[in-house]
């Protein structure tokens, strides 16, 4: 007997599409190795040299372990809860794939998912050899700096038959054989090779068993296996019977259920990266309807309610079990009530989910991005981007890690947005996984689709804008000027960062049919931003085209960004797919943009745009000229 989706409605308090976008975004900001076309402008490629034994490299000839997600806000790749996120990002998938669509996520959605799946396909070397983690966690930790400026050695840590490793092995099992559900139909040859390396893992983990932290004594500090690999074997079988429908695997779960005690290790705990006992009582209940799985499902649930045992924050209701990082917790306890359904389930899901997006007592939302008031800085490395190695310096992040969910709140509902507290601002991709299914599962009708751009600029204004006097038609131009000839026009303002060498409003080297132009060298992330208020921008219901001219200067083939930036939103575009070309050395190039190609409607005010480039490293300057809106 399969238990299905349970069908429920909610009353929305929130735009539920909008942070699904940006949760699911935040795993962009996480990606490592080579980065094609990625959405955040601020990442580049990182730690191609990521390789197992015997330095085998991918397609691309860069390390075969190059990819995959960086943990936290450091950069070590721990696998097992790298597998654990993909695992439940794809159960996410697979129980609200309709809700995903409504939203016009899907896209987003299958990608993240596939970025981690491929890792684990490469780091599953031979039948019973997998790589568990890549990164020395100590020597990583030393380190306080964007990953694209990473060059220190980063050892492979391997689980094999002479050093097993069951809840890693298992845990990427599970994490296969789900993903081979997302994509059974989409893609079936590629459903069928992650449900290969799913059995053969599952096999290897069952039969080869031992803690993976007794072997790899550096994960003590970090990922330490505090409940051992009972309940990841159960977690892999389920998941390869949901997959395969092999009786066998059924079989083995329910007999290893009963014997390895999952019901009662489920109770008055979390489902995280360590324990899937709860999620295990959750997915037998679903796949048999056995009444004792039931019982295990519900008593964990209600002891996360009001009245069930687990503590509260002192006045906003947040159920809080532990001091580190509980909104994790709660989230992925919300995210199994919405599975398992009932209306007082989902209600306090909802409250739950209320309380972390900004109903509580700061009035702040501890998802980057959403809402008013949100963390600045949480820990994380590359969107501090000290280029000193310094946690302290700059004083603010200079990127905004949009989607991430941040620890949380002591018991007394405080909290303090200080990036060295990593107790509550340290943000990772197992964090976040619990937060995207929630919102999966509380997406209703109303909810709107969404662009899939990320969101907010790269970079608040950091010195005094040159302000000009602002300049409003009584009806609309042909044109709106925004840069020309060394001034810039409306209401727009240098707010670029950086070197102030390496830019130049004036430039005489390479003038524009005799007019200056803007002489920008790209270098460790600066750009060229030009913005303005928020509602002193242009109107897209005027203007529907952006053009400018840029030129690649003594040596061109420069790799670039232009993004364009509304309130919400920034739409992301690499230069050299709008000229058509790289760029060509003293040639200028007319660049044209059509607005709604890119997803910018006729109601909308863009408010900013900039370039920048897409590695951290030096590049020849380039010229930018006669910038303007076009109707």
């Amino acid at each position: 007997m399969i238990i299905c989706c349970v069908a429920f409605s909610v009353n929305a308090q929130h735009d539920y599409c909008d942070v699904l976008k940006k949760s699911l975004m935040f795993y962009k900001a996480q990606r490592a190795g080579r980065l094609p076309d990625n959405d955040i402008p601020w990442r580049g490629n990182s730690v191609l040299n990521d390789s197992s034994p015997g330095s085998a490299k991918d397609a691309n000839g860069d390390g075969n372990l190059s990819k995959g997600y960086f943990d936290a806000g450091d950069h070590v790749k721990f696998a097992l809860p790298m597998a654990y996120t993909i695992t439940m990002l794809a159960w996410s998938f697979i129980q609200f794939e309709s809700n995903v669509e409504q939203c016009g996520l899907s896209k987003l959605f299958l990608e993240d998912i596939k970025w981690g799946s491929d890792w684990l396909i490469a780091a599953h070397v031979s039948e019973f050899e997998f790589a568990a983690q890549v990164g020395n966690g100590e020597a990583d930790h030393s380190f306080w700096g964007p990953p694209e400026l990473l060059s220190m050695d980063r050892p492979v840590y391997m689980i094999n038959t002479n050093s097993p490793g069951t809840e890693v092995a298992c845990e990427a099992a599970a994490a296969l054989a789900a993903t081979s559900i997302v994509f059974s139909k989409r893609d079936p040859q590629y459903a069928s090779l992650c449900l290969t390396h799913s059995k053969q893992l599952h096999n290897f983990g069952d039969k080869y068993r031992g803690v993976y932290s007794d072997v790899i004594t550096d994960a003590q500090a970090f990922y330490k296996s505090w409940s051992g690999y009972k309940d990841e074997i159960v977690w892999s079988s389920i998941w390869l019977f949901k997959a395969t429908s092999d009786q066998s695997y059924l079989t083995k779960a329910k007999s290893d259920y009963a014997t390895f005690g999952i019901g009662g290790m489920a109770q008055q705990n979390s489902h995280d990266w360590d324990l899937k006992a709860p999620g295990v009582a959750l997915l037998m209940y679903q796949m048999t309807g056995d009444s004792n799985y039931q019982r295990d499902i519900e008593s964990f649930l209600k002891w996360w309610m009001p009245g069930g045992g687990i503590s509260f924050t002192n006045s906003g209701g947040l159920s809080w079990i532990r001091q580190w990082g509980p909104n994790r917790y709660v989230a992925t306890a919300s995210f199994l009530a919405i599975v398992y359904g009932g209306q007082n389930y989902i209600n306090w899901a909802q409250s739950q989910v209320s309380y972390l997006l900004g109903n509580n007592p700061l009035k702040i939302s501890y998802v980057v991005g959403v809402g008013s008031k949100f963390p600045l800085n949480p820990h994380h490395r590359a969107a501090h981007h000290s280029t000193t190695n310094n946690i302290a310096a700059p004083v603010l992040n200079t990127y905004e890690l949009t989607g991430a969910l941040v620890g949380g709140p002591s018991q007394d509902d405080s909290y303090t947005d200080d990036r060295t507290d990593f107790v509550r601002n340290e943000v990772a991709c197992d964090y976040n996984a619990g937060l995207v299914g929630v919102i999966a599962g509380l997406v209703n009708k109303d909810s709107k689709p969404v662009q899939t751009t990320t969101a907010g600029p790269t970079q608040a204004p950091s010195n005094n804008p040159i302000t000009n006097p602002p300049v409003t038609p009584s009806k609309p131009q042909s044109s709106y000027q925004i840069y020309l000839s060394g001034e810039l026009k409306g209401n727009f303002n240098d707010w670029s960062w950086g070197s102030n060498s390496e830019r130049n409003f004036k430039d005489t080297t390479h003038m524009f049919n005799g007019q200056y132009s803007i002489a920008f060298t790209p270098n460790y992330w600066n750009a060229i931003y030009l913005g303005c208020a928020s509602m002193s921008g242009i109107s897209t219901a005027n203007y529907n085209y952006i053009q400018f001219y840029i030129n690649g200067g003594d040596y061109g083939r420069q790799q670039l960004i232009f993004a364009i930036f509304r309130k919400g939103a920034t739409v992301v575009v690499p230069i050299q797919k709008l000229v058509g070309s790289d760029l060509k050395p003293n040639e200028w190039s007319k660049v044209i943009i059509k607005l709604s190609d890119y997803g910018i409607g006729s109601s909308e005010t863009i408010n900013g745009m900039w370039i920048q480039a897409t590695t951290p490293f030096k590049q020849s300057t380039v010229y930018i000229a006669d910038l303007k809106a076009l109707v």
